[in-house]
């Protein structure tokens, strides 16, 4: 026989159970529910996100961001972030969406769940004219400056053991510290070192090493454990690829008709 303390707490634990599934709604419902969907984006790392000189948001990951609102029949919203607060500002519930240079690793994917690839980036290091560094073992034990919370650093450790990688809050920080020989050597995905090399113009003192540290697979970051939103993202992304649209926004930013002239040598499909 069943105490009368039990016979009242088991229906309350019941009780309370339904009523915090209940209030947890997954993202996608939200999302359909309000109508719009909020991305977390870069606004200081061209092309990917940045301010145009009539003061939009523009870049490769917004247009992403916008092309799968679409597709979800959602309105975008776009929500500046840092590359610190990426994370936080997806587990938290501030943005639905990440499109946000967003690297996959093993240790970033135990936090959120990400989409399939929309993007791979080759990370290298670019270098003074003058220098004699011309592979990636010269930079061993040498200061290359990267920026604050980006997974390049990870990888540039295990591919040069002993270098001293230094922080800033930004790209261009970054970059310039490289000019002004602050440090050896500066790490970035190829895409956006060629951009700032571009600006420097034709005499321009710094070349890339050729050899990447590492090929950077990108996703777009979803909250951990909603496969529903998950799904719905990815078959954004799938229909994107079929019909063009992601080849057109590649070419768009980096093309060979941009400053970047690169080729697309990737296609949306899932990160193994």
């Amino acid at each position: 026989m069943m105490p009368k303390k039990s016979k009242v707490f088991v229906p309350f634990l019941i009780f309370s159970m339904l009523t915090i599934s209940a209030v947890k709604a997954d993202t996608l419902e939200n999302v359909k529910e309000k109508g719009f969907l909020t991305c977390g984006v870069m606004s200081n790392l061209e092309p990917f996100g940045f301010i145009d000189s009539q003061g939009n948001l523009v870049g490769y990951d917004i247009d992403f961001c916008n092309a799968v609102a679409k597709h979800m029949n959602l309105k975008p919203e776009l929500k500046q972030i840092s590359l610190d607060a990426r994370i936080p500002e997806l587990t938290q519930g501030h943005v639905d969406l990440l499109a946000a240079v967003l690297g996959y690793s093993i240790t970033r994917a135990e936090q959120i769940d990400f989409t399939d690839q929309y993007f791979v980036s080759n990370q290298k290091i670019a270098v003074q004219n003058d220098s004699d560094f011309n592979k990636l073992n010269d930079m061993n034990g040498k200061r290359i400056s990267t920026i604050k919370g980006s997974s390049s650093v990870v990888y540039m450790k295990q591919a040069i053991p002993d270098v001293i990688p230094v922080s800033y809050e930004d790209a261009p920080s970054a970059f310039m510290a490289m000019v002004q020989k602050k440090v050896d050597g500066f790490a970035l995905s190829e895409s956006m070192m060629r951009r700032f090399i571009t600006r420097l113009g034709p005499k321009a003192t710094v070349r890339i090493i050729d050899q990447p540290f590492t090929q950077e697979v990108w996703g777009l970051g979803v909250k951990k454990g909603e496969k529903p939103m998950l799904d719905a993202v990815n078959v954004a992304l799938n229909e994107m690829e079929s019909s063009g649209e992601a080849q057109q926004i590649f070419d768009k930013w980096m093309g060979p008709t941009t400053s970047y002239k690169m080729s697309r040598d990737f296609k949306v499909k899932s990160i193994k």
